[in-house]
């Protein structure tokens, strides 16, 4: 990080100012004019009754600013000020960039090139299989994968990334950086700020509130050079991301579902839309400027993996008789155990049977009472 913190006569530093006016919750365009028109220290004495109204605490004035610059230094988050030769230029260069940065981890991650994997919460294996082969893929190639950990597909691109070993990740939260969300996500926040870096426009003990979410997703966008989109509903929260990016010119793409399933309607639409299809990494290297469409793999690349295959899954027996029948019928959306004895006219217990069979040797997920195919 270059440039040392601006610091007043009374030794705090502008960062820690704007800190202060951040806790008191202002939407991102409030807070970026507040600091505009007034700068940190003329924002915070503009807003310090506000501080009082919100019980802020019982010292006031620049000891108030001093508890909260304490409090960050003490959770090693970095306090970012637009302006300052400390804020990350990639961000500095965005039309919405914000006002003040929290960041926990390394400013290095930022220096690659970056594609961002949102998807929905709702997400079937099969699809969260796919963002992590994803994300482990293009970590392992030096590409550092940005999302929102959230549950589902953020979360499971993280998981990949983080098991390459390679470029770092990074997370963009909507809440403080103290302030964990979803709350089992607690391990993977720590390790993407170990391996990489967290950001967030939230000061400390700043709430993940709803309206957070979609103000989050800009800074995702603005961070890519490339949005995988790889599961969504027809209106799913990441085409919030996805709109940002269009925006801002960022390339989109989307990986291709099943038409009967419904985590997939979203991603389908933008491809109907225009959007290029990802069908693997490679596709991805390609649109990034890193690999010719002759050096693709092809689909199937999306379907074995070599961690799956050290997982001893390739020495499985191959499914047969009413094993194949069920697992046919399963195909790569949810199923319902009913489905399956609708397309297969099997009895109930041969079915349950072949489907335990099939879940015992890995052949088949179940989640929630629904099936799915594992991609091998």
């Amino acid at each position: 990080m270059t440039g040392a913190p601006q610091r007043d006569g009374d030794g705090l530093p502008e960062e820690a100012y704007a800190a202060a006016v951040a806790t008191l919750g202002f939407g991102a365009t409030r807070l970026a004019s507040l600091l505009g028109e007034h700068g940190p220290r003329g924002a915070w004495a503009s807003t310090a009754s506000a501080w009082r109204e919100s019980g802020g605490g019982s010292r006031s004035g620049d000891d108030a600013v001093a508890d909260v610059w304490a409090a960050h230094v003490a959770a090693n988050v970095r306090v970012h000020l637009l302006g300052s030769d400390a804020y990350p230029e990639r961000l500095a260069a965005d039309h919405q960039p914000p006002a003040v940065l929290f960041s926990r981890g390394s400013l290095d991650a930022l220096g690659r090139p970056s594609v961002s994997i949102v998807g929905t919460r709702r997400c079937t294996h099969t699809g969260r299989q796919i963002a992590r082969q994803l994300g482990r893929e293009l970590a392992a190639a030096g590409i550092s994968v940005v999302s929102g950990l959230a549950l589902g597909i953020d979360g499971a691109a993280h998981e990949g990334a983080l098991a390459a070993g390679g470029a770092p990740p990074i997370g963009v939260v909507g809440s403080g950086l103290d302030v964990v969300y979803p709350r089992r996500h607690e391990q993977l926040w720590t390790d993407v700020a170990s391996a990489g870096l967290l950001l967030s426009e939230v000061p400390l003990g700043g709430r993940p509130e709803p309206w957070r979410f979609p103000a989050r997703n800009r800074i995702i966008a603005a961070l890519a050079d490339v949005v995988v989109v790889v599961e969504s509903h027809a209106a799913g929260g990441s085409l919030h991301t996805v709109r940002a990016a269009i925006e801002r010119g960022v390339t989109v793409m989307a990986v291709p579902g099943s038409v009967r399933n419904p985590a997939a309607a979203g991603c389908n639409l933008l491809i109907a839309d225009g959007v290029a299809p990802a069908c693997d990494t490679e596709d991805i290297l390609v649109a990034l400027g890193l690999a010719t469409i002759g050096d693709r793999r092809g689909a199937a690349a999306m379907v074995t993996t070599s961690t799956e295959r050290a997982d001893g899954l390739a020495d499985l027996p191959v499914p047969a008789g009413d094993d194949l029948e069920v697992l046919e019928a399963v195909g790569w959306e949810p199923t319902s155990f009913e489905e399956i004895l609708d397309r297969t006219g099997l009895a109930p217990a041969a079915g349950a049977l072949a489907l335990r069979r099939l879940e015992d040797q890995r052949w088949v997920h179940r989640d929630a009472g629904w099936f799915e195919r594992v991609r091998r």
